[in-house]
């Protein structure tokens, strides 16, 4: 179960980040005419650049994109899952209610609390 939410997630994430270049591509005319299709004849150039990525290093880039964000969604997931069996996330209830140890030891400390708050507000009073 917990091994699909992380292939649903990585699928998710590979999508939209495909998905963000072409909608970048499409820009809004906020409200202004459309400007006239104007073709322009380049000129070729004698010193034959060739600049630019292979197709294997454009390939190497993407994947190690790939594997970046999948390492850190691995990273999150796990962490996550670390936390929540630190904190008992999850766990079955062995009892159906507080135990009457907890009870008196929660009455006890408001008690106290009370207590001493009634003894600041005391020394706050005689300090005026």
């Amino acid at each position: 179960m917990r091994g699909r939410v992380g292939w649903s997630i990585a699928v998710a994430g590979l999508v939209l980040a495909l998905a963000a270049p072409a909608r970048a591509q499409q820009a809004p005319t906020l409200g202004a005419p459309p400007s006239p299709n104007v073709t322009v004849q380049s000129t070729q150039s004698s010193t034959g650049g060739g600049g630019g990525l292979k197709t294997w290093q454009e390939a190497l880039i993407f994947a190690a994109g790939i594997i970046l964000i999948g390492g850190i969604t691995i990273a999150i997931l796990t962490d996550a899952r670390e936390r929540s069996r630190r904190i008992g996330h999850g766990d079955p209830l062995t009892e159906s209610g507080p135990s009457p140890d907890r009870h008196r030891h929660r009455q006890r400390s408001k008690q106290q609390a009370r207590a001493k708050a009634k003894r600041a507000k005391a020394q706050r009073r005689k300090n005026r």
